[in-house]
């Protein structure tokens, strides 16, 4: 798994310095869910299985991290040729790009979480982290495994003008090894038909 914090950027080498600058305009609770993209590229030697993208909304107490409310909510797959083309000049031989939103029974949820931190007091609000993070899940189709298995996100919302990379050719087994992920140990192989063939 593959974990992107979208509001702990700064503290990564990888961000973009533009990116820095257009996530100023990001609000997570303005934003319009049903406008969030979330984009992934990454070596065709990998598969993102069906369901193998998510997005998780967590706060926690400052003081104590205990964690007050989370949200898990599946991603799935967009297969608009339009959107895609948006993405065009990030393309490279050997390379995929995929494309998830949030279904729309799944938005509901996520404007509840909006709802619950703007009805907060500024008091109570000053007392709390909130989090979005998005996970994917892959494994390798081949035996083959390429020395480094570098993964590029994205994310688009109306209110960034379209899609701006968050984190650029992040190799994704060393942020397995380092544990970041909870996950232990390099990219597993694919063990079934499903997953072997999803794009």
């Amino acid at each position: 798994m593959l974990c992107l914090p979208l509001f702990l950027l700064t503290a990564c080498s990888h961000v973009p310095v533009a990116t820095m600058v257009k996530l100023a305009n990001f609000d997570i609770l303005k934003t319009n869910p049903a406008g969030l993209r979330v984009a992934v590229r990454y070596p065709a030697s990998i598969r993102i299985p069906k369901g193998g993208a998510r997005m998780m909304l967590t706060v926690k107490d400052k003081k104590t991290g205990k964690l007050v409310m989370e949200e898990k909510l599946a991603f799935v797959r967009v297969s608009s040729k339009a959107e895609r083309a948006e993405l065009s000049a990030e393309l490279q031989e050997g390379r995929r790009i995929a494309i998830y939103r949030l279904p729309d029974d799944k938005i509901p949820a996520f404007k509840a979480f909006q709802t619950y931190l703007l009805t907060m007091d500024k008091a109570e609000r000053d007392k709390i982290e909130g989090n979005m993070e998005v996970g994917v899940d892959g494994c390798l189709a081949f035996e083959h495994r390429p020395a480094r298995i570098l993964v590029s996100t994205y994310l688009k919302a109306d209110e960034l003008g379209g899609y701006i990379p968050l984190l650029r050719d992040v190799d994704l087994e060393e942020q397995m090894a380092d544990g970041k992920n909870g996950v232990d140990g390099g990219l597993p192989r694919c063990t079934d038909a499903r997953a072997a063939t999803e794009g």
